[in-house]
Parts: C-alpha cells; structure tokens; sequence
C-alpha cells in the first residue's frame, strides 16, 4: 500500500490523512485529501503565463505564423483552408498549454481547467481534431499539422514554443506565499490572449499622460486565475502582457501577481501605492459604455477609455487608473478571475456594477459591500448554454482600494 500511495504523489504536492481511517477506498481519498503548496502552483502559473506570451510573441513574429492571423482583418477575405479561424487556434493552444504543464506538476487539476474555447477543431476534410499538448514535440507538430491543414513550418513553430521549459523569477513576494490549498477545491479560469483585436491588428499604442494607452498590443493580457470551488472567491491570479514594451523590432513583456488565501495577502508590486485623489479620480471605461453612464461619472471624474478588460483591470491593479466601471454584461469569468486575485491582495475587489447602484448606505460604511459581495467564479450567472452563462450579467466595478469604492458610490450618486 506504501508503494501505491507513493506512485501517486508528485513534486509540490503532499498526502495526509487519519491512519485511524483506515486504508479502504485509499485511492478516492488521494484525491480529496491533496494538498497543493500555493508557492508552487503561483510559480507554476508564472511559468505557463510566460509560454502562453511566448506563443503570443512568436505568432506575430514568425511570418509563417503571421500571414495566417492577419487573414482575420480581410473580413470578407476569410481564411478558407480552415473551418475555424487561426486565431482561434492560438487562444486554444495557449489554453492547452497551460492545461498540459499544469496538469503534470499537479495531477488531477486538468478537468478543473475552464477557458472561453473548445479544443475541438474540424479541418477541410470534416475530420473532428482536439488540439491537445502531446508527449513530445513531433507528436504534437502532427496535430497541428492536421488542423492547420498540412502546414507544418507552422505547426512546428507552434510545437516548438509549447514544449519549451519555461521557468521566470516571480521575486522575492514569492517566498512570503507560504500556505497550502486544497486541490479538489481549485477552479481555474483562463483568457488566453485576452483583446484579441489588438492582437490581430498588430498596432502600437500611444501611451498617454495618465500612463494608459487606449489601443494597440500593450492591451493584450495572458490571464490566468485561481478561485476556490467552495467559496467562489479568486485565490491566486496572474496577468502577463506579452506586448508591454516594444523595443525596436522585438517586444517584452511583464507580468503581476497576486494571491488572497484568508488573510494572507502578497502580491508582486511593492505595497507603496498612491493615494486616491477623490478629487480627480482616474475611472476607466469601455468607449461602447452607456453615455449616460459616462456623463454620470465625468462630472467629478477622469474617464479615460482603454482596449480590453483585462488591461482596464490591470491597470487599476498597477495603480495607473483608480476604478473601472462597467454597466454591461461584456465581460467574463475568465476576463476577471485573474486581476480580481491581485486586487483583493492589494484590499481592492470587483463587485457588481447592480451592487453600486443599490446601495443606499453612507460611503463611508461600505466596508461591508466590499467585504461580502465580491463577484464570484464557481456557478454560471444566468441560465442558457454557451459562454453567456459565465458573463458578469450585472456589470462589473473594480477598484483599487476602499477609499477608491467610497469615491466611486459618491460619485454614481451624486451626478
């Protein structure tokens, strides 16, 4: 028994249990009893983040990758060597990525992986493929080959990067991470390159004097976040720009985290933050939001408008913008799972943009609003099939810390 037990531990994860139990049904036991260091799985989704950018990177900078994705701004001009577009296939790629290194440090965490794409693929022959990560990389240059319809220059650039070991320095936070999770309550939602439009349109954006810029690659996020299946609450997150800074002809990219486990709290950025101006307070938005919305807030806010959730997110985590408001049902559970970890790290939060609206207490007493009705990632909001079931129906509002909160309830009810 000592044997079998030892053949299903694995490094960064450990076994315990009551001997008085016994050793019946040892093997469904396992699995409900392991426990996963939150250190090890951070660095693991460090890691993956950092080949899911790579991937991003090499795409836009290989020209056999290139010309395949920029066929998505010809419109009509579809791609018509492929039933689904290859840009799709880049998310699910980066979104099995991450599938295949994460399930083989942590066994058992793979069915818990959740994403915006099936990794089901029909090529010009009508043959049903799932894009999967293999066990080498010419196993998996063949199945790329067979969804990209025989082109294997770009199915082996794309195999090549997905198998590269990978391994970033998270910094020295990474050693105050000092907590264990329980594997079975882990969730994991995944926007592979989230602004996708950005991506495919290859722009340059404009940063501006507020550090923002409203379009262009810098917007493209690899988002990566942990929630607990019990609680619903975001637990570890990581947001990597592949796109961060050009330098020249190249890119680099950067990368935050943060974890919120109880009462531990870390994240990656040193905890000096600016105060909120609640004379001037940086709100971002969607340029599609509501203009009655806007005007709402423009009366005693700085309303800049950004490409992308998870760049506004971001941004309000880095402390560039002070809260980002959002009426509309457009964003998703893996949209925001991932920056939603970081803020409740930094004693921000996400709630609903509804949750603003009805709230008839003094500012001042929000502390409760922002305690108990933090947006959650374990059940679908709205009934239906498809990805509508995961949307944020009611809005969303992030904000950097409770005084940012206190501003915002001020100003949605003042103007």
């Amino acid at each position: 028994m000592t044997d079998s037990i030892h053949t299903k531990t694995r490094k960064n994860i450990h076994i315990s249990w009551s001997e008085q139990e016994g050793t019946r049904n040892v093997s469904s036991r396992i699995w409900e009893k392991m426990k996963v260091p939150a250190r090890s799985l951070l660095q693991a989704l460090v890691n993956a983040s950092e080949k899911g950018a790579k991937i991003a990177r090499v795409i836009r900078a290989e020209s056999a990758l290139l010309e395949l994705l920029v066929q998505e701004k010809a419109g009509d001009q579809k791609n018509r060597r492929f039933v689904q577009d290859f840009k799709t296939l880049a998310d699910v790629l980066v979104q099995e990525t991450v599938r295949h290194d994460l399930s083989a440090q942590f066994p058992g965490i793979g069915a818990s992986i959740y994403g915006e794409e099936s990794n089901k693929f029909t090529n010009v022959l009508g043959e049903s493929i799932s894009v999967q990560v293999l066990q080498d990389q010419e196993a998996t240059a063949q199945l790329l080959c067979s969804v990209l319809d025989d082109n294997m220059a770009a199915a082996r650039l794309l195999a090549k990067v997905a198998h590269e070991e990978v391994l970033v320095d998270a910094g020295p936070e990474l050693d105050d991470v000092d907590v264990d999770l329980d594997l079975e309550d882990l969730g994991v939602w995944i926007d592979p390159i989230d602004s996708t439009a950005q991506y495919i349109d290859g722009l340059c954006g404009i940063i501006n004097d507020k550090g923002l810029v409203s379009c262009g690659l810098q917007c493209v996020v690899v988002l990566l976040g942990v929630y607990s299946k019990s609680a619903g609450l975001p637990q570890l997150g990581v947001c990597n720009r592949p796109f961060a800074q050009s330098t020249g002809e190249k890119w680099k990219g950067d990368l935050m985290w943060g974890v919120a486990i109880g009462e531990k709290k870390v994240f990656s950025l040193p905890s000096e933050k600016t105060t909120t101006n609640k004379q001037n307070l940086v709100v971002l938005m969607s340029q599609s939001e509501k203009p009655d919305v806007q005007k709402k807030f423009r009366a005693s806010c700085s309303v800049q408008h950004a490409a992308g959730a998870g760049y506004k997110l971001l941004c309000v985590n880095q402390g560039i913008a002070d809260a980002y408001v959002l009426s509309k049902s457009s964003t998703y559970m893996w949209d925001c799972c991932a920056p939603h970890a970081i803020l409740l790290a930094q004693n921000g939060g996400v709630i609903s943009y509804k949750r603003l609206c009805d709230f008839n207490g003094d500012p001042s007493s929000c502390s409760e609003l922002s305690l108990n009705q933090q947006i959650t990632y374990h059940h679908d909001n709205q009934p239906g099939s498809g990805s509508q079931r995961w949307c944020n129906r009611d809005g969303i509002v992030a904000y950097c810390s409770l005084e940012a909160l206190q501003a915002i309830i001020k100003a949605n009810r003042d103007n």
